[in-house]
């Protein structure tokens, strides 16, 4: 061999085009690291691009480089010892005595030291990404977006989406990262529903998440809870609704306890199964005592079916039962305009601004888009026709409560994915959603009769109404304030969960027809074309809100004693055997069948009034 081959094959194996390229890959990815993180620690607001670049794809080509680097000199060895006519060693040899063996294995040492602090650095700031409302919120925009800016509009603003859904320790972390892979290929495939299931069903026992911050153990007493409403009339008039939330729980100085925590704090423990993912129907309810003896509740007349029983497949009632919604509000726009009237973020002044506001807010919309524009029309529309003057003179006032419309559309409803307060009922309480009425219904009965409790007080003081203290001097003199409920509930009314009038929108008339009507919850509603569709419910209904006693019909309609024929077998029988209620029509000759059921072929394509006189 020559002195210059000797030579070339003195140098150093990193001496080819693949160790080059992957030096120059490692070293332009690790210049690129560096600023990207100062930029990134300078930043006020992170970006979730930058964040992926910096975290994952920088040290991917990074790591990359290096393996070129190693790679590109384990081929150079191999062709070296396949030329040389001497023996080469398959392995390097080092050693120490040497000055530039030492020399080289000092600078590798430096490089690789270097290598694995910042590689260190770097898998640090990535695990904190990899738990950031930034990672988790924005990088799927359109996907998570609706929980994201839900997040930020919430008492858990400042917590990082990891410290709920996640917790503490590297179980549940990997846990978490493995259920991530399957999600993201499902928004790479297109293939999530929408709007994005609760995640319910696998979340963490809340004593491992929520109790390392809340401490049920200290909750006790009671706390003062006054929430400002307006009414749908002109002056949108304000009203407190003030009472004591009983927060404590625990208590077995009267039976069963009380308090919204006793289900937590007391020795026993209340264990259930929904018939749902989502939680909402719970057909059974178990007690579980100290010593080993458990209770079942049962939903009255549940016919369906469901999976699972007492034991493994129970579910334990912890905080996330009841706080479901903690961190990801979508408020209604009922809820939306109080706080935006109460903080003057809309003029309370403009008539009728509460109802309009509420109307625009629940009316269907493709996309935000349209949104903002239907709900500027709306508002301008209406001030325009009913109040000119005031459409003129107020234009400011007007701009700035369409402005703070479309504000509380942008941050509740989210069209593309299907999102908006009614697409995750809200479990606390029970006013827009049956919430604690789910269990505490009246309904669920043991085997010897006893029913899980429902009254108001277990849980709080009877509401209190009255004139909004912010806005006392707003409240017409001299208003009756003998109830909570602005009109006075009894009977079955006493009876029905919240949730069934209330929903977040605009609330059900006053008047007995519309509301039985539009609910469903009379026989045929009342309509006005009929013969007595001009009456009153009181005009038949002799107490009021109660279906019965109602007034005899023979009280008006004397002259039909024997019920239109002469026939002495329906002269025992009620007018409504036969009359539908409210419309009092017979509705065909099926009506007839309840007694006469042998007649059904008897000229089946008549009506039976065809030939038979009841007149």
């Amino acid at each position: 061999m020559t002195a210059e081959g000797t030579k070339f094959r003195d140098r150093g194996l990193w001496r080819n085009p693949m160790s080059f390229l992957g030096m120059s890959m490692s070293a332009l990815a690790a210049l690129l690291i560096i600023i990207l993180f100062i930029i990134d620690m300078l930043r006020d607001v992170h970006s979730p691009y930058l964040g992926v670049l910096l975290f994952f794809i920088l040290p991917i080509l990074f790591m990359a480089g290096f393996l070129l680097f190693g790679w590109g000199m384990w081929d150079e060895r191999n062709k070296r010892r396949k030329e040389s006519v001497t023996d080469i060693p398959r392995f390097p040899i080092l050693d120490l005595n040497i000055g530039t063996h030492r020399i080289r294995f000092i600078a590798f040492m430096a490089v690789a030291v270097v290598t694995a602090l910042l590689l260190t650095v770097i898998a640090y700031e990535a695990y904190h990404f990899t738990e950031s409302l930034t990672f988790c919120g924005e990088l799927c925009h359109v996907v998570m977006e609706p929980e994201a800016v839900a997040s930020q509009n919430s008492p858990h603003a400042r917590v990082t989406c990891a410290g709920c859904h996640v917790g503490p320790g590297a179980g549940w972390y990997v846990k978490s990262k493995l259920a991530g892979t399957r999600q993201m290929f499902a928004v790479l495939l297109d293939s999530f529903p929408r709007p994005i299931p609760p995640a319910i069903q696998h979340l963490r026992p809340a004593r491992e998440t929520c109790e390392e911050c809340h401490w049920p153990e200290k909750f006790y007493g009671s706390k003062l809870r006054v929430k400002t409403h307006y009414s749908f009339d002109e002056k949108n008039t304000p009203h407190d609704i003030s009472m004591l939330v009983k927060i404590g729980g625990g208590d077995e100085t009267e039976e069963g306890g009380s308090g919204i925590h006793w289900h937590m704090l007391a020795e026993k423990n209340v264990t259930f199964t929904a018939a749902d993912p989502g939680l909402q129907v719970i057909p059974l309810v178990w007690e579980e005592f100290p010593d080993g003896r458990v209770v079942e509740y049962k939903l009255e007349g549940w016919e369906g079916e469901f999976e699972g029983g007492h034991g493994e497949d129970a579910r334990l009632v912890d905080c996330v039962v009841c706080h479901n919604r903690p961190t990801h509000i979508y408020r209604s726009p009922q809820r939306s305009m109080d706080m935006a009237l109460l903080a003057g973020a809309i003029d309370v002044t403009l008539p009728y601004i509460k109802r309009k506001g509420v109307e625009v807010l629940v009316a269907e919309y493709e996309n935000r888009e349209e949104a903002f524009v239907s709900i500027e029309k709306g508002i301008k529309d209406f001030y325009q026709s009913e109040y000119p003057e005031l459409a003129t003179s107020r234009i400011e006032d007007i701009d700035k409560a369409v402005e703070m419309l479309q504000h509380i559309y942008e941050k509740n409803f989210f069209p593309k994915m299907n999102v908006s307060w009614k697409a995750y009922p809200d479990n606390i309480g029970h006013r827009d959603f049956p919430g604690c009425f789910r269990c505490h219904d009246g309904k669920h009965v043991n085997e010897d009769g006893k029913v899980i409790r429902r009254e108001c007080v277990i849980c709080h003081t009877m509401p209190e109404r009255g004139p909004s203290k912010h806005w006392a001097e707003g409240y017409p003199a001299g208003e009756n304030w003998e109830s909570f409920h602005p009109w006075d509930l009894k009977g079955k009314h006493a009876e029905m969960n919240c949730s069934r009038c209330h929903s977040g929108g605009i609330p059900p008339a006053r008047d007995c027809g519309t509301c039985h009507e539009e609910l469903g919850v009379s026989d045929g509603g009342h309509p006005t074309d009929v013969g007595m569709g001009d009456f009153i419910c009181t005009d038949c209904h002799m107490d009021e809100q109660k279906i019965r006693p109602v007034i005899d019909c023979m009280e008006c309609h004397d002259d039909l004693e024997e019920l239109h024929v002469d026939i002495e077998d329906h002269s025992d029988e009620d007018c409504i055997t036969c009359h539908e209620r409210h419309r009092w029509a017979v509705k065909d000759r099926d009506t007839c069948y309840q007694c006469h059921d042998d007649k059904e072929d008897h000229n089946a394509e008549d009506d039976c009034w065809d030939c038979h006189d009841f007149t």
